[in-house]
């Protein structure tokens, strides 16, 4: 299979314009988690512990929400504020971060999306 120079800047552009997307909303952070991350390792790129973590066991999966507080927003203490970076793991592996994952996941195990920022 021959791969030309253009297909393969195309995906190294597709990938770039992925990896931005996870920063659009102003958490750097995300750039530099991968998915199959452990959460340890996820702690340490996120710089430390979540606002707030939303825990489920499914169908024997354990499901982690973390909600990180992006920074120099302060409006992001409250944890259902879209103003804030949510990153999923499950049994312990990063799956994915961002509100589109979020509400994939838990529209998939049926998880409410319960706003208690109101």
């Amino acid at each position: 299979m021959k791969i030309t120079f253009r297909r393969s800047l195309g995906a190294v552009g597709l990938v770039g314009l992925v990896a931005l997307a996870g920063c659009e909303r102003g958490d750097p952070r995300v750039a530099r988690l991968s998915v199959g991350m452990g959460k340890d390792s996820v702690l340490a790129v996120m710089e430390g512990k979540p606002t707030a973590i939303e825990p489920y066991l499914i169908n024997g999966q354990y499901i982690e929400g973390m909600f990180y507080a992006r920074p120099g927003n302060a409006d992001s203490a409250k944890r259902a504020s879209r103003n804030m970076t949510p990153v999923i793991l499950v049994n312990g592996k990063l799956i994915g971060w961002g509100w589109d994952q979020w509400d994939s996941v838990a529209g998939a195990n049926k998880i409410p999306l319960v706003d208690k920022s109101k």
